[in-house]
């Protein structure tokens, strides 16, 4: 029983803590703004931007040297969008650098008075988007950090009683003090050494909001009647107090969302009968009014409709006046709205309003924002596995999950770009790494990569207007195509089909699926034509360099001592055996050796004669070289260097030739890991475990080392590409 009472205890000891709201005397908020201003002198938009910027930091720019760079960031926006969510959010790039312009947009007075509207088709995941972003906003304004303060009248009776009396509006303290002289009191209330700051809040238009606003009427009144009272400022303000703010959709406290389904509230005017008697009793009759609307609950603080549809067509046209004017009446007073209006919209709803005669002078304070299906191939991918589990990446061959990605959001884009062909006018220079119509090009741009295939007279010709140009491209695609929840569905069904296989998923079952599986319609409609075969094409090409460079089994010095005993062997004769005065080995000088190093220095197989003939054309730079500099050691001559960088390249390149018509290769590599393995010659068994240790660093296990060499030679690839 001690247990329970010790976890009982616990809970209550949270609960208290939880529900606490600090109370500051206005004296004690005052220090705090002197303490530190820019965190209490904040209204509602510059707390969105704050909670924003707390959450995603600063961003990255991968290369911030980049004399043309647009600041096209990645952001980390999970702990808004992600971060203990019950259904996650994934924000591409594209998105991402949208949603921080907003942010920082709305720290302008100019954005205060707007709607904003986040447009965009069907399963593109709006709802969880605005429902994440919300639930992060009360935590951070629950946190030190986000805390804000609102007005609370402590008033005490002459029988020593007090009554409290909260501001329905949630009105900021400072704006209590009286307008003509809040600067100057401002002014000697911020100290000196926060020069920066003094600035920005007595030029900056962001600020502007604490020399013009007001408290509402009910707080108005209650100021007024007090001073006619006591006679003094003191006494009035010894009746203030500061209370932090509170955030709760579900009470529609501080925040109020509306679903198109929620009938109006009938009452027009609400108040408390038991705070009204109260203040009568104290002021006398009608001298303060407790009368306020339903928008008070949201006044500082954010005002959300949920599609604008059945009663948000109206919630939206009766939004005109308040956004418009930022007052509205209650009975025979003018209430105050300095909300945050959000709202979510279906791009058919946008025309049906725009249609409408009576929003026709609204649209100027309509702020679209789009929200459209995922362009980037990292963000698909973790849709994928935020649905389906991490552990879905085991069952796939390196870069194939992504490929899959790929294909979804090939079927999101424009077929036409014409800032690509702008750029770059002929794509066919690049169909080992790129598709006839540039997707795989500008999936890699969306996803702020600049792939490193391109050729450098490419790379300089993409210039800030070209890039500008590109991502504001990227901002009208994504708008058709598989949606969101079509992408989960299909990727759910292949896996499904594939994950039973005892082989790893291929880049086979990704072609297969989408040829024979979605239907020829579906596929037809979304797929564009030709663009699985280009992905395969880069998908072999790049495989194919992967083996190559894992079976890549010279060293440097290996390739240093080939490439000395050859400038040393070109001096002398066939036939003849010479030690070489770098290396201190015997070199037998053969047409044999001649053809073997050649053949690497060149790229190509060379006969005896063509083998000769390169080797006495070396000898003549080698003897121009010495001519010229006897002093400087081989290996820093620009010869030496040249010879190296071609054996290295070409090298590689032929890595693979010796093995392909091996059968014993083939079988070596099926039986690595068992013991059949040991049966095999001991230098095909170095080349193959070898391959498969250096196979690692491209993300493959050993299974898929070994599947992957098996899929190259099989499918034939080193000839496809020759």
């Amino acid at each position: 029983m001690n247990e329970v009472k010790q976890a009982l205890e616990f809970l209550g000891a949270e609960a208290k803590n939880k529900g606490k709201r600090i109370v500051l005397d206005f004296d004690q908020l005052c220090g705090e703004v002197r303490a530190n201003p820019s965190k209490i002198l904040r209204n509602i938009f510059q707390q969105f931007y704050d909670m924003v910027k707390f959450y995603v930091g600063p961003g990255k720019d991968e290369y911030p040297n980049d004399p043309e760079s647009i600041g096209f960031m990645e952001y980390d926006c999970s702990k808004i969008f992600i971060e203990e969510a019950d259904i996650p959010f994934f924000a591409d790039r594209l998105f991402a650098n949208r949603f921080i312009r907003q942010a920082e947009s709305l720290r302008q007075g100019s954005q205060q008075n707007r709607i904003h509207v986040f447009e965009g088709p069907q399963g593109c995941g709006k709802s969880t988007f605005l429902n994440n972003l919300l639930r992060s906003f009360e935590k951070y304004m629950d946190s030190e950090e986000g805390r804000g303060y609102e007005i609370v009248w402590n008033i005490k009776t002459k029988e020593g009683e007090k009554f409290e009396v909260p501001c329905p509006s949630h009105d900021y303290p400072i704006l209590l003090i009286p307008r003509d002289c809040r600067a100057n009191f401002l002014e000697k209330l911020i100290p000196e050494s926060v020069p920066e700051f003094k600035e920005k809040l007595f030029h900056d238009k962001e600020y502007e909001w604490i020399f013009k606003g007001e408290v509402c009427t009910i707080c108005e009144s209650i100021f007024d009647a007090l001073f006619d009272k006591f006679g003094s400022l003191d006494a009035v303000l010894s009746m203030v107090k500061a209370r932090s703010s509170k955030f709760d959709r579900r009470s529609g406290e501080g925040i109020s969302v509306f679903n198109p389904g929620d009938r109006p509230v009938k009452e027009s005017e609400f108040g408390d009968r038991r705070i009204q008697k109260k203040l009568d009793d104290f002021f006398g009759a009608n001298i303060v009014k407790y009368v306020y609307s339903l928008h008070a609950r949201t006044n500082n603080g954010i005002y959300v409709l949920m599609d604008i549809k059945s009663h948000n067509e109206d919630r939206l046209l009766e939004l005109h006046n308040i956004i418009s004017e930022g007052v509205h009446k209650v009975v025979d007073v003018e209430e105050q709205s300095n909300s945050l209006f959000l709202a979510l919209m279906n791009p058919e709803d946008q025309k049906k309003i725009e249609d409408t005669k009576t929003m026709a002078s609204f649209q100027g304070r309509i702020q679209y924002n789009r929200i459209r299906y995922v362009m980037e191939v990292p963000t698909e991918v973790d849709i994928y596995r935020s649905t389906f589990g991490d552990q879905i990446d085991a069952r796939f061959l390196p870069r194939v999950l992504e490929n899959f990605a790929r294909v979804v959001i090939s079927s999101r884009m424009k077929s036409e770009c014409g800032p690509l062909k702008e750029w770059i006018p002929d794509l066919g220079k690049y169909k080992k790494y790129c598709d006839e119509a540039g997707f795989l090009l500008r999936m890699e741009i969306y996803g702020g990569v600049i792939p490193t295939w391109l050729s450098e007279a490419d790379k300089k010709k993409f210039t800030v207007q070209v890039r500008r140009k590109l991502i504001a491209e990227g901002e009208n695609e994504g708008d058709k195509g598989i949606t969101g929840r079509e992408s989960i569905r299909l990727f759910g069904e292949f896996f499904n089909l594939c994950c039973r296989k005892s082989n790893l998923i291929n880049m086979g079952d990704v072609t297969e699926y989408f040829k024979h599986k979605t239907g020829s319609v579906k596929r037809d409609e979304s797929v564009p034509k030709n663009f699985s075969g280009s992905l395969v094409n880069l998908y072999d090409f790049v495989v194919l360099n992967q083996v190559k460079e894992s079976l890549y089994f010279y060293n440097k010095e290996q390739i240093s001592e080939d490439i000395l005993h050859y400038l040393y062997a070109v001096n002398y004769d066939v036939g003849n055996k010479v030690t070489c005065a770098w290396t201190g080995k015997e070199i037998e000088i053969t047409v044999v050796f001649f053809k073997l190093v050649s053949a690497y220095l060149t790229g190509t197989d060379v006969g005896d004669r063509d083998a000769l003939v390169f080797a006495q054309d070396i000898q003549k730079k080698y003897a121009t070289m010495i001519a010229q500099d006897r002093t400087r050691p081989i290996m820093e001559t620009e010869l030496y260097k040249t010879l190296f960088a071609a054996y290295t390249k070409n090298l590689k390149e032929k890595a693979l030739q010796p093995f392909l018509k091996n059968e014993n290769f083939q079988e070596a590599v099926k039986s690595f890991g068992a013991k059949a393995f040991e049966t095999y010659d001991t230098r095909l068994k170095e080349h193959v475990a070898y391959m498969i240790k250096n196979l690692e660093k491209f993300g493959y296990n050993e299974q898929g080392a070994k599947e992957i060499c098996l899929y190259v030679i099989d499918q034939k690839l080193a000839e496809k590409f020759s």
